[in-house]
């Protein structure tokens, strides 16, 4: 990561940086990168690819997610403002978003996904016991990235033999930086693969509907009218790409953290009562999604003059982070009480499967320390993360 915190020049009087926040680099470079530069900036112009604005002020970054009309969800990656693909709801704005939304929300309500529980435990238990008499593990491969893959494709009703062929499509779509893929096409060619994908599962669930996800979306209706085939695999996309992606980056910096904080865990291990609220912490401290939306009109934020059409990035590591807002933000705090942090995000387009995320973490720490209360992080690896999503490449555990 090449920027440092001097600015590289101005642009229309605002700092300018060569910021690529899809690069990798050691672990935690990015939080800490956020750190140094919204201490001094309440915002910036990347200078990456066709150039976008950056708001690295806490309270901004909120105002922008709130404010749907003037920061549109059209675009929600900063490199691409006007994208060959569409991911349903996330890439939609009020009253439509808000209408899918509607159908989307008896699927993932508290209640909904409570009744889920026991099969989520019986998933996690099941996978940690696999290797857990190995003595050591790369935990992101064996245990972060399966678990949480393995409920996603339960509750699309996908076969389970298709998990790493999934986890290869992660890594094409959310994982790769602008050098490796510039013009986006390997990015184009995942979403297409994935689309194809699911096209074949859709024309099955035509045929033979099941008890899923995509079968009973396969019967809503908008505005009085089915769901199109081009919509279904629009949402079937974004389901890859949320419930793929995030909760295994989660599991990863959760395994991480309590990994280099041996007084943390044992004091989860000795009072798992303190689980709920560390989960919150990792996410807060961990904050990993950097969403994007598209200026509708010429405004300024941040102290960023941004004009209509131009994409602005919105860290919510910033926010989550903030000294204003959080004392010793950068720590995880087990008897920290105040949990309004951002990590699923903010306004209309906050996340639909928070409900689902949190219980899949707790699942996942609480599970992992009953079996494995006592690990260290293997010798001789140097950890490091990846840009657009901050997740942690490698993490060889051993106990």
């Amino acid at each position: 990561m090449s920027t440092t915190l001097e600015p590289e020049g101005t642009y229309d009087g605002v700092p300018s940086f060569s910021y690529d926040n899809t690069a990798g680099g050691p672990v935690l470079s990015h939080h800490r990168r956020w750190d140094e530069i919204s201490a001094a900036h309440s915002g910036f112009r990347s200078s990456t690819a066709r150039g976008f604005w950056v708001v690295t002020d806490g309270p901004a970054i909120q105002e922008a997610l709130q404010d749907w009309e003037t920061f549109s969800s059209k675009s929600v990656t900063a490199l691409d403002p006007d994208p060959k693909f569409l991911w349903i709801p996330e890439m939609l704005d009020p009253p439509l978003h808000s209408k899918w939304r509607r159908l989307l929300g008896r699927e993932f309500s508290p209640n909904a996904v409570a009744r889920r529980e026991p099969e989520i435990r019986q998933v996690a238990v099941e996978t940690i016991e696999r290797f857990a008499g190995h003595g050591g593990a790369d935990v992101l491969d064996e245990f972060a990235r399966r678990f949480p893959t393995k409920i996603f494709l339960r509750l699309m009703g996908l076969p389970p033999e298709d998990l790493d062929v999934f986890l290869g499509w992660v890594h094409e779509i959310l994982h790769l930086s602008y050098e490796q893929d510039p013009d986006r096409g390997r990015q184009l060619a995942g979403i297409n693969a994935v689309s194809a994908y699911f096209g074949e599962q859709i024309a099955r669930r035509r045929e033979a509907p099941t008890d899923d996800l995509l079968s009973r979306a396969m019967t809503w209706q908008i505005d009085g009218e089915p769901i199109s085939d081009r919509d279904l695999h629009a949402f079937c996309v974004l389901m890859f790409q949320a419930g793929l992606d995030t909760v295994p980056i989660s599991v990863g910096w959760s395994l991480y953290h309590f990994a280099t904080h041996p007084g943390q865990r044992a004091a989860i291990v000795a009072d798992p009562s303190l689980i709920p609220v560390s989960v919150e912490e990792i996410l807060r401290v961990y904050s990993f999604v950097i969403p994007a939306r598209k200026a509708t009109k010429d405004i300024e934020i941040g102290g960023c003059p941004v004009k209509s059409g131009e994409m602005v990035m919105l860290p919510l590591a910033v926010s989550n982070r903030d000294p204003g807002r959080y004392e010793n933000p950068s720590e995880v705090d087990l008897t920290r009480r105040t949990s309004n942090h951002i990590a699923f995000g903010s306004g209309p387009h906050r996340c639909l499967g928070s409900h689902l995320a949190r219980l899949e973490l707790n699942v996942a720490v609480e599970e992992w320390h009953r079996r494995i209360p006592d690990y260290r992080i293997a010798a001789g690896q140097e950890l490091e993360e990846t840009g657009n999503m901050y997740g942690i490449k490698s993490l060889r555990l051993e106990w």
